[in-house]
């Protein structure tokens, strides 16, 4: 038994090693992002201040579920 245990535990420490040695080849493979085009400044303006409604409207449901949760008993206090 204490050998079928260190025989296993062999296989699996050379098997994590073999793998690690595989990483860097796999990542220097990855293709390239392609280049983003050029915003001019209205477009720019535009997507932030979609990105600040949707932010906004986020944070107003995550208070109305907070509020809902942590309402106590006395409403009109």
């Amino acid at each position: 038994m204490r050998i079928l245990t260190a025989v296993s535990i062999l296989a699996l420490g050379f098997a994590s090693q073999t793998a690690q040695a595989q990483a860097p080849a796999a990542r220097d493979a990855a293709p390239e992002a392609p280049a983003e085009k050029a915003l001019s400044a209205e477009e720019s303006a535009a997507r932030i201040e979609v990105i600040r409604q949707k932010a906004e409207a986020l944070e107003r449901s995550r208070d109305e579920k907070l509020r809902k949760t942590t309402r106590s008993i006395c409403i009109g206090c």
